[in-house]
């Protein structure tokens, strides 16, 4: 009879990924579906970051669209933390929504626009019943389905993400960037006007391609 043979368990590296080991006859839980969907979500946003870089890749223009209305035109960009952030149409938003995240007691004479890769609710479920549940303030859908979007962010002072620079002829190995702590990609600076005026093309500065 074979002796079992001795295995160390070996200890994750720091920031490894984690997915789950399938074998025939396991449980197929929400859990580990869910885990191996963020191993290759975090391996794409890793590959992108690391051997791509980030930044506006092609379009992703902010333009007037009438008084404090601002148009992000059709475009794709990677995001500071690897993010991809696809615009397929105009899509249109006023600044002045965003005036009340101004710091109390600092004016503003100019806004930084910036966007963010999000995952949205597309499609719903009816919620499992809860049983000796009083049902007050319960959601009786649940999302079953989620789509790649993207949310606006309007920073009040200059966003501090910095891309860095390598000489790529100096025959030396490039250090690793580090993950940064904002994610949204920056797109452009807005002169703001006054109240009762509106924004043209001269107020803004869309940052430049990468």
């Amino acid at each position: 009879m074979s002796q079992p043979q001795n295995r160390s368990i070996a200890k994750p590296l720091p920031g490894a990924l984690a997915r789950p080991d399938w074998r025939p006859g396991e449980e197929l839980t929400a859990s580990e579906l869910g885990l191996e969907q963020r191993y290759f979500v975090q391996r794409l946003r890793r590959h992108l970051r690391l051997a791509h870089g980030w930044g506006v890749v092609c379009g992703l223009k902010v333009a007037p669209a009438g008084g404090w209305d601002l148009y992000v035109c059709p475009g794709y960009g990677i995001g500071p933390c690897g993010d991809e952030i696809f615009v397929e149409r105009p899509f249109r938003f006023s600044l002045r929504d965003y005036l009340w995240t101004q710091p109390a007691g600092q004016p503003a004479g100019r806004a930084w626009i910036a966007i963010e890769a999000s995952a949205d609710p597309v499609a719903y479920e009816p919620a499992p019943a809860i049983e000796c549940d009083c049902g007050c303030g319960d959601d009786p859908e649940k999302t079953s389905r989620m789509a790649d979007g993207f949310r606006m962010v309007v920073f009040w002072t200059p966003p501090t993400v910095s891309r860095g620079q390598f000489d790529i002829c100096s025959g030396t190995t490039p250090p690793c960037p580090p993950c940064p702590e904002v994610c949204a990609l920056p797109l452009a600076s807005i002169a703001l006007p006054r109240a009762d005026q509106a924004i043209f093309n001269p107020a803004i500065a869309n940052v430049e391609d990468r």
